[in-house]
């Protein structure tokens, strides 16, 4: 009795992935959602930049953001994935959960971004502001960027709006 309980079991376990719907092999491509963050409080940035910040429960007001900017940029505006690695053909896109709007855009350097005042988080002196590349790469609060698909190696992305959110992406032949 012991010996067909396993069996079941064993045929159970193999036939898992053709009895879940939306099962992938192990060789399929995947999707990966990066997240971008920020905690942005409406009220205090409303005064400089009204409906900039979209929060209705932020807690990072925009003197403490400025204040944050001479140690590297406030730590809750970031990339949730700062490294990840992809196999090849497997995409990434980024989801703003956040309340300020962002970019994702692929750099090949980390470096400033395209608001002045906050470079001061960033010691690179590379220019990474490309009006073609902002516009292009936008994504705003509750929204997601178009799904990309690196090539094999190392990429980088930042955002060109708070250049210290950053994230390396690593793929490998598959």
């Amino acid at each position: 009795m012991k010996f067909k309980k396993t069996v079941y079991a064993a045929l159970a376990v193999a036939m898992l992935p053709l009895l879940v719907p939306g099962a992938a092999h192990a060789d399929s491509p995947k999707a990966r959602v990066l997240e971008l963050r920020d905690a942005c409080d409406k009220a205090s940035w409303d005064v400089e930049f009204p409906g900039l910040c979209t929060r209705s429960t932020g807690s990072v007001t925009l003197p403490e953001f400025r204040e944050e900017l001479a140690d590297g940029g406030d730590g809750a505006w970031w990339i949730r994935q700062r490294a990840i690695g992809l196999d090849q053909g497997d995409a990434i896109e980024a989801t703003n959960v956040g309340g300020i709007i962002h970019t994702f855009t692929e750099v090949d350097t980390f470096g400033k971004g395209c608001v002045e005042e906050w470079n001061k988080a960033v010691t690179e002196t590379v220019d990474n502001c490309d009006f073609g590349k902002f516009l292009g790469t936008l994504v705003p609060a509750g929204t997601s960027s178009a799904a990309q698909h690196p090539a094999v190696g190392v990429h980088k992305f930042q955002c060109l709006v708070h250049p210290w959110m950053r994230t390396t992406v690593t793929v490998k032949k598959s």
